[in-house]
């Protein structure tokens, strides 16, 4: 997943803010998730479930971004695409339901383990382990998004 980042992140960077900003909370969220998965250096020789404020700081991280794609980047693209008509007003309306069954998934995680203890930590593993696909989907979603947003753009920028 981070590599793949890091190729929409070459591909789009410098060509909106909001894009640049949610790239790096993207990369902070694969880190975060990384840990916790224990696909990091640190979690995989402990061999032991991470603490309970690790798993509140990605839950905070989670909920965040997933909020941001709704109200700050998918309002972006749709307010971009309110003058246009066709493929890619029905491109934007097709990912909105998948970006939604997404988010529904990463707010259940966020409440069953946000403020989880201990003793209720005993599914996380497989819990991440679901998440993982659910948050490759959303990536390639909202870089489809991007990428329509790059092409409107270029379609409706005025003729020098």
């Amino acid at each position: 997943m981070l590599s793949k980042l890091e190729q929409t992140r070459q591909k789009y960077a410098g060509q909106h803010s909001a894009i640049d900003a949610f790239l790096d909370a993207r990369q902070t969220l694969l880190v975060e998730y990384m840990k916790l998965a224990g696909l990091s250096a640190q979690r995989s020789k402990a061999r032991s479930l991470p603490c309970c404020d690790a798993i509140t700081g990605f839950c905070d991280l989670l909920v965040d971004y997933v909020s941001a794609g709704h109200f700050e980047i998918y309002d972006h693209v749709m307010h971009a695409y309110e003058n246009a008509k066709g493929e890619q007003l029905e491109l934007a309306q097709s990912i909105y339901p998948k970006l939604r069954a997404c988010t529904d998934f990463a707010l259940r995680f966020n409440d069953k383990y946000a403020d989880a203890q201990e003793d209720e930590l005993l599914s996380l593993d497989e819990d991440l382990n679901r998440l993982g696909p659910v948050l490759e989907e959303r990536f390639r979603q909202e870089d489809q998004l991007v990428k329509a947003l790059q092409l409107l753009e270029q379609l409706t920028a005025p003729t020098q």
